[in-house]
């Protein structure tokens, strides 16, 4: 009798945590805030988007929804403290194309996005705008690489951080022009759009997003957009494949992740309610007049999405000249 009572009290403590577990995720979501870390700073792109879809979950729940920013690292520490949370549906992060490059920019960290994080839902995307200071006599990107061809090292550009999508996009297009530009990393794009509007940087490799009002009202030029086509927001500005940088045409996208261990049951019911939150047109109207393209993905969608980008940036990222700090 001795011997089989620890094995009688294990079967009765699993056959117990076998029944709670399935009514947990059933009761989900239970009277308690949602987290969606942006591991950004207030003010840029995905910033925008969290708050926005976020406020909207939270009629869509009946729960509370809270965004919680952490910059810092290129995205790492928003990144690991949703690696690290409790997998139960109450901490989701905003991820971009910036949060898949971690895998191959920062081999070290003891977590892996590809594995420690699962998609919830694909939002939009938008291009990478290349974009001047309205104070600069710039006026076309040819002109640019020309003055950067005449003085190397000259100008210097912002993006929203060290080894960001906007900085594997400039870096890219100077090594294609064969020029030497300056890359002046930030905590977010806000920042970042707002030092070349006031001129303290001539350029900016920036979300078209954070761009698009700035250009409406004169601050800024954008000059090229990454993506194959042109924007439907900016029809007039060219593209970087239509300007010779062919290599370059690609989609800065966002959408929301979850710890891995997160069960499929509560990442379906969050799926579902934020797929509702992108059908309502008002939603698609802001993102659409932000120069965001919705492109909802459903969570197994997103997920494959996720794994191949990462797949891409192992093979692109280390033929480029990325220091991360």
């Amino acid at each position: 009798m001795i011997k089989t009572a620890p094995l009688a009290l294990t079967v009765f403590i699993s056959a117990f945590f076998t029944l709670l577990t399935p009514s947990a995720q059933a009761a989900w979501p239970d009277d308690q805030p949602i987290k969606i870390i942006v591991p950004q700073a207030a003010g840029g792109t995905n910033d925008t988007l969290a708050r926005m879809v976020g406020a909207e979950l939270s009629k869509i729940l009946g729960q509370t929804v809270v965004i919680d920013n952490r910059p810092g690292a290129s995205g790492a520490i928003g990144m690991q403290a949703t690696v690290q949370a409790p997998p139960d549906g109450y901490t989701i992060a905003l991820a971009s194309d910036s949060a898949a490059l971690l895998d191959v920019l920062r081999p070290n960290l003891p977590w892996k996005f590809r594995s420690g994080l699962q998609g919830v839902v694909m939002i939009g995307e938008q291009p990478i705008s290349i974009a001047t200071s309205s104070k600069t006599s710039f006026n076309t990107l040819q002109q640019v690489i020309d003055a950067a061809k005449a003085k190397p090292g000259s100008l210097g550009y912002g993006s929203s951080g060290i080894g960001s999508s906007q900085n594997i996009v400039g870096e890219w297009m100077a090594s294609l022009a064969g020029v030497k530009l300056v890359h002046v990393p930030y905590k977010g794009g806000g920042q970042a759009a707002n030092d070349v509007v006031s001129g303290q940087i001539p350029l900016a490799v920036l979300g078209l997003a954070p761009m698009l009002k700035q250009q409406q009202a004169g601050n800024v030029r954008i000059l090229a957009v990454t993506t194959l086509e042109r924007s439907k927001a900016l029809p007039e500005v060219p593209t970087l494949t239509e300007l010779g940088y062919p290599q370059i045409a690609l989609a800065q996208w966002a959408g929301l992740v979850a710890p891995a261990a997160t069960p499929q049951p509560i990442i379906q019911k969050l799926s579902d309610a934020l797929l509702k939150v992108l059908s309502e047109k008002s939603i698609s109207e802001k993102m659409l007049a932000a120069g965001i393209t919705p492109r909802p993905l459903n969570y197994q969608q997103f997920d494959a999405f996720l794994k191949k980008t990462v797949d891409t940036w192992q093979q692109v990222v280390p033929t480029l000249n990325i220091q991360i700090q």
